[in-house]
């Protein structure tokens, strides 16, 4: 008798795990579903820039993207890239910060930062 009431209780058990596995596998699926924070973004020239670290040093996607856009800002308002010796280099700068910017403004609100982005 012991040996059949252990295996009817293992059996009745194995109902009440699956929608427990399928609740836990569903929250793992809407958390990784959410969009996330590139570790960088790069250029068609191979130039990269760390989204990933400076979310870390300014605290959140959103801080990040204010520091970003200050920087671009204050460029801009100094003359732009015609102000520097090498022009081109700016010019590529400034491209890759914009990436940041848009790829910041996609993930301000989601949160941690994660994989890469190409573009």
């Amino acid at each position: 008798m012991n040996t059949l009431s252990f295996s009817l209780s293992a059996r009745a058990l194995r109902p009440r795990r699956f929608p427990a596995i399928a609740a836990i596998g569903l929250i793992c699926a809407a958390a990784h579903a959410q969009t996330q924070c590139p570790g960088y973004v790069e250029t068609d020239a191979g130039s990269a820039f760390d989204i990933a670290s400076i979310i870390k040093d300014t605290g959140s996607p959103q801080s990040a993207l204010d520091k970003v856009r200050n920087a671009v800002a204050r460029v801009n308002a100094g003359g732009g890239c015609s102000i520097f010796r090498d022009r081109l280099a700016c010019e590529e700068t400034l491209a890759l910060a914009n990436k940041a910017i848009v790829a910041l403004k996609a993930c301000a609100s989601t949160g941690a930062p994660k994989g890469a982005a190409r573009g």
